[in-house]
């Protein structure tokens, strides 16, 4: 299940800067399921309340609900760019339709920044077919350049 949100650096000459500030496995609470066709797997949750079961790791367990999330500070943005292009791969997932998918591509809109912007993204393992092993990358590019780069691997439960 897929759910983002909004939340600082050292320099990096001669570009925009990005440190991550959280990066944990976690677990939802409550919420509810509802279809949308940008996200990872055509499924987004609402109104959950997530529970940190394990604090900076990049190893998450594929148990059903839980999941992992990522947040990130950007800082030296220039003014005139007003959005980031984001890049997800994953292990392929087959859905309840049979379509297959291993990526996500979108624009993250950025605009009103003043320099600074805050992003988060987490998912939640809420089907079976969603905890394959494997890594995922996240990606994220401005003009074409990379500024983040990072990677969770799920792992099989023991």
């Amino acid at each position: 299940m897929f759910f983002t949100s909004s939340l600082a650096a050292p320099a990096i000459p001669h570009g925009i800067e990005s440190v991550v500030f959280e990066h944990s496995y976690i677990e939802k609470v409550g919420g509810e399921i509802i279809d949308e066709d940008t996200a990872v797997n055509d499924i987004i949750s609402i109104g959950e309340r997530t529970k940190i079961l394990k604090e900076r790791t990049w190893i998450i367990p594929n148990r059903l609900g839980t999941g992992f999330e990522i947040g990130v500070a950007f800082f030296s943005i220039p003014l005139q760019i007003q959005h980031f292009d984001l890049s997800i791969t994953y292990p392929e997932t087959t859905l309840p339709s049979g379509e297959k998918k291993s990526r996500l591509e979108r624009k993250i809109d950025i605009s009103g920044h003043r320099g600074e912007y805050v992003w988060g993204f987490g998912y939640y393992f809420d089907f079976p077919y969603e905890t394959t092993p494997g890594d995922w990358h996240i990606e994220i590019r401005s003009k074409g350049r990379l500024i983040h780069s990072s990677k969770f691997t799920v792992v099989a439960q023991n």
